[in-house]
């Protein structure tokens, strides 16, 4: 049986451990998505057909910076900026016309990239590269592309209730639940259809039957990038309904090895003593 000394000291090396492998967790965290240079990227999700900036920043200095713009997988660059210009001759075929930086804010640090008109195949792993007298950084960022969009829901008499949403990719998943969060009684009442529409997106229908009067419904339509919810209660006055969309962004998604950390580490603790 362990002495009461050995148990401190078993203990001590314990809190060593923990304390050690939590400051190597939140240097990790807080370097994720850069590397040790001072370019700082921010990971972007982006609308099928609409516009986006791929963020980048990095300390300014009085030259004028190089930024070089890549897309890890893709032949060639995504936009090049060189001795105070563009350089878009052996621009990628792909990104052409659709990529610009803010000149203006380049003196203030923001070498962050304007890409419009997003397809399906844009989405990947980008670089950004910045070369100036501090120096030469690389920072690294994810962009997803897909559909989304805000829905919709309205009161079909007798007792009906339709949410729709026009454009989602991927395909996204839809639940009904009333207001004690009950989903599986109403799994047998929903019918959902899921539309071809443009540049591969779905068209979303989901309807509910036997709606109760003056009871609190909510409709979801989720996919990886973004979730549309939608309050309704059907009065006698009439639908009313409330409704969000939010965009999942990957940095906002909760990081597990800290708790799983946590776990070894008490674990460890009580072999110990």
């Amino acid at each position: 049986m362990a002495t009461i000394g050995q148990v401190i000291f078993r203990s001590m090396i314990a809190i060593i451990i923990i304390l050690v492998a939590a400051i190597a967790l939140i240097i990790g965290i807080g370097v994720s998505g850069q590397d040790s240079s001072s370019v700082v990227t921010n990971d972007a999700v982006g609308k099928i057909g609409e516009d986006v900036i791929l963020g980048c920043s990095f300390p300014a200095a009085k030259d004028s910076p190089n930024i070089l713009w890549e897309k890890v997988g893709v032949n060639s660059y995504v936009y090049k900026y060189e001795n105070a210009a563009a350089v878009l001759s052996g621009q990628n075929a792909g990104f052409k016309g659709r990529t610009s930086l803010f000149l203006n804010q380049l003196t203030s640090g923001n070498a962050s990239l304007f890409l419009s008109n997003l397809e399906l195949s844009d989405a990947g792993e980008y670089k950004c590269t910045v070369t100036n007298s501090n120096g030469n950084g690389v920072g690294k960022l994810t962009l997803q592309v897909g559909g989304f969009s805000d829905l919709t829901i309205t009161g079909v008499p007798p007792n009906t209730l339709l949410c729709e949403s026009p454009s989602w990719y991927p395909q996204p998943s839809v639940t009904w639940s009333n207001k004690t969060g009950n989903t599986i009684s109403l799994v047998n009442l929903t019918n959902t259809t899921f539309t071809p529409s443009l540049y591969n997106m779905f068209q979303v229908n989901s309807s509910l039957k036997e709606v109760q009067r003056n009871i609190q419904y909510t409709c979801v339509i989720q996919n990886q990038l973004a979730k549309a919810e939608g309050d309704v209660i059907w009065t006698a006055s009439g639908v009313k309904t409330q409704t969000r969309l939010d965009i999942i962004n990957s940095a906002d998604i909760p990081l597990p090895p800290l708790c799983l950390l946590c776990v070894l580490c008490f674990q460890l603790i009580s072999q110990l003593v």
